[in-house]
Order: structure tokens, then C-alpha cells, then sequence
């Protein structure tokens, strides 16, 4: 697979003067929300990127095989008080399976100009955890957030641990594939391994 850069943000990084903006993106049922570390708003494609919010990006773990590569990013302030913050109330929607973009934009070092984007991933909500830190000498103690994400569709997780239908083996895959024709009968044949004794 090769990738084609914009010209400009290709000659930026030939120069070896870029900045790098980190855009997180969620896609939850009847909100689209986005954050970056930066330190004011930042509006990129019609929304609205909220500040500060998240502490680590995460890093993609590469996987063999059907093993699924997956990213954990973690946030923090949670709770807040901020009813258009989604993350900070994301139990109140149904985000399972809901898709996540992470994009990195290059950027001019001087004018901060968004020159274009270096790469995009698409994920989804695979669970969410909270974390409490430590109490600190008021009593109080911190609370993080970390959402696992996965890459999108079931084929990609490699075993589910439920069995596919046939039509969604078809929309992953390819719509004349009959692999998952019998799935739904294959409990009821018995099957023997290993030798049979006489």
C-alpha cells in the first residue's frame, strides 16, 4: 500500500521543519466530539477539537496473524463539568463499536498553517475503564479514563467468541463468500478427535 502525501506537507517534512497536531475524533451515537493537546479550541473539517484533555495518544501494538492490533488512549479531568464534553459523560451513550479517527496534521513550525494531513486511522470503541490515581494530601484523589480501541469491523478480532452469520461474513468479506454457510449447524454435528481405539 503506498500513500501520497501533499506536496507541500511532503517538502516539509524533506525540509525537516514540521509540527505535528494530533486530532482524536469520536463518532458517538448523536454527537461527533474531537480533542488535542493543544491549548485553546481548534477547528478542523467542521468540528470543533477541545484542549487538553488527553494524556497519552497511545501506541499501536502490531499483531501476527488473526491477533487484532489495537490502541489505548487515556484521558483525564473525568469528571468535568462541561455538558458538551462527551468523553467526560461517555457512559450516558451507547459507544461500543463506535467509530474513533486519530489523525496527525503536519504543520508549518513558523505560521502554525496546517499543511495537510501525515496519517489517519480509523477505530472503534472496543471498552472503556477508569482509573483512580492515588490521594493526595487534600484527600482528593485523580481519575483517568483509557478506551481501548480496535480496528473496525468483527474480522478483524479475530475470534469473537460468538458465531458469525453468513451475511456478516459477506459484508466483511466478499458478498459471494458461502465460508459461514453452515455456521449455524455446526454445533449440533458431533465431531471426534485424536485416535480411535478398536
Amino acid at each position: 500500500m503506498s500513500v501520497v502525501l501533499d506536496p507541500a506537507v511532503e517538502a516539509a517534512i524533506e525540509a525537516g521543519q514540521i509540527r505535528r497536531l494530533d486530532l482524536v475524533r469520536f463518532d458517538l451515537p448523536g454527537k461527533s466530539v474531537g480533542y488535542h493537546r493543544g491549548g485553546r479550541p481548534y477547528t478542523y473539517n467542521g468540528l470543533q477539537y477541545r484542549p487538553n484533555r488527553f494524556l497519552q495518544m497511545g501506541t499501536m501494538n502490531s499483531a501476527l496473524g488473526i491477533a487484532v492490533t489495537t490502541r489505548t488512549i487515556v484521558f483525564s479531568k473525568i469528571p468535568v463539568s462541561d455538558p458538551e464534553d462527551a468523553i467526560a459523560r461517555i457512559e450516558e451513550f451507547d459507544y461500543p463499536n463506535s467509530p474513533v479517527i486519530i489523525a496527525h496534521l503536519c504543520g508549518d513550525p513558523v505560521t502554525d498553517q496546517v499543511l495537510g494531513i501525515l496519517t489517519s486511522t480509523i477505530y472503534e470503541i472496543d471498552k472503556v475503564t477508569y482509573n483512580k490515581g492515588a490521594i493526595d494530601g487534600s484527600g482528593e484523589r485523580s481519575l483517568t479514563l483509557s478506551i481501548d480501541l480496535q480496528p473496525p469491523g468483527r474480522s478483524a478480532r479475530g475470534s469473537t467468541l460468538v458465531k458469525r452469520s453468513q451475511t456478516e461474513q459477506q459484508f466483511d468479506n466478499l458478498a459471494t463468500d458461502t465460508c459461514l454457510e453452515f455456521a449455524s449447524v455446526v454445533s449440533s454435528q458431533p465431531m471426534e478427535w485424536g485416535q480411535k481405539s478398536s
